[in-house]
């Protein structure tokens, strides 16, 4: 079983003002690329999946894009899990239908009875 572990992706961050949607672009079809040449089994991306707990609509597409070409490809689950960027109510908000995709979101710890 190969596992592939990622984190701080922080998608949407500006640079001195300057947008970087090309650079997360690229840098998920970099990674998109990897699972297959690697026949990674499972994805984990641990924290930071966005810069800020709003993420912008372009940020929200690049992310849920990736999200479904991994689908269709070996890897048969991604496993995300919050970061302090991010809001876990946001990222566990499409969790039903994330699970099709064999998504499983983590949006923080769960609190103990």
């Amino acid at each position: 079983m190969n596992i592939l572990h990622t984190s701080d992706w922080h998608i949407g961050r500006s640079l001195f003002s300057q947008k970087r949607y090309d650079e997360f672009a690229s840098f998920l079809d970099w990674l998109r690329e990897a699972i297959e040449s690697q026949h990674i089994d499972i994805l984990l991306v641990s924290g930071d999946v966005f810069d800020t707990s709003t993420p912008s609509n372009r940020a929200q597409q690049l992310y849920y894009e990736f999200l479904y070409e991994v689908s269709k490809s070996c890897c048969r689950t991604v496993v995300i899990i919050g970061g302090n960027h991010d809001s876990p109510s946001f990222l566990q908000a499409p969790s039903a239908l994330l699970n099709v995709l064999n998504v499983k979101v983590i949006g923080s710890k769960r609190e103990t009875q």
